[in-house]
């Protein structure tokens, strides 16, 4: 369902005035950590692990506004434990994380406001006791973007902060239960640059830092062997890198 957004998305924006294509890797770091504070585990992948292609469409003219879309695939490894307490590391297939954005810069400011959705599928491996887990919430974010002019190099710069509403995890294990995790905030930073070659081309290059910090999770209960088991996310924090290029085109 989300590649075919993502396809139509194209699609609708390709007659636009002002769009942007480009590809992108994420070098992930996940953390979970105890009430103590301690390292419970985590999901990390290096540049070119998770690779994502993305859209965005912005129009400063008339009403300044802009909308994108991402979506990456991949593995990462993760470092933790079984529920025994006995230290295990493995690769998790099947990640993948997507991303909607919108927003509008009221009078032509360089002050925005946005409103977003992620969706991130933690991914599984092939060992008999993982499962899926999977991370969504819609945000509102408030940034700052401001762009600097050097001859033919245009360099941007924005930064952003979010704050998650209603975020939820589906836990795909036993009997499977949804949990209401705790207060979720984000910031993003991201530095780009376009290289004019034409009226109408510019190559772009961008590098981004995206932080999300998790609060712990209402408690709530699966039915796991016949079992009724009570589970808990607990507190984390996600520090993802992005490199990404692409061309961005102006109608």
């Amino acid at each position: 369902m989300k590649n075919i957004i993502l396809v139509l998305m194209f699609c609708f924006f390709a007659y636009s005035s002002n769009i942007e294509y480009y590809f992108y890797s994420i070098d992930f770091d996940y953390k979970e950590y105890n009430s103590n504070g301690s390292y419970l585990d985590g999901d990390s992948s290096n540049f070119g692990s998770v690779k994502g292609i993305g859209v965005k469409y912005s129009d400063r003219s008339l009403f300044p506004f802009y909308l994108k879309g991402e979506y990456a695939y991949g593995s990462t490894h993760y470092d933790g434990s079984t529920w025994g307490g006995t230290p295990i590391r493995l690769t998790r297939d099947g990640v993948y994380l997507f991303t909607l954005e919108g927003g509008i810069h009221p009078f032509k400011n360089p002050y925005y406001l946005a409103l977003g959705y992620r969706y991130w599928n933690r991914g599984k491996s092939d060992y008999a006791g993982d499962y899926d887990e999977k991370y969504y919430w819609p945000y509102l974010g408030f940034g700052y973007f401001y762009l600097f002019k050097v001859n033919k190099l245009y360099l941007g710069t924005d930064l952003q902060y979010q704050y998650a509403l209603n975020p939820k995890l589906d836990v795909e294990l036993g009997s499977g239960t949804t949990l209401d995790l705790g207060v979720t905030n984000g910031l993003k930073f991201q530095l780009s640059g376009y290289l004019k070659y034409n009226k109408t081309l510019m190559f772009t290059v961008f590098y981004r830092y995206q932080y999300w910090h998790i609060h712990r999770s209402s408690m709530s209960s699966i039915v796991l062997n016949g079992i009724k088991t009570y589970v808990i996310e607990p507190e984390s924090y996600t520090r993802n890198q992005y490199l990404g290029i692409g061309v961005l085109y102006k109608f």
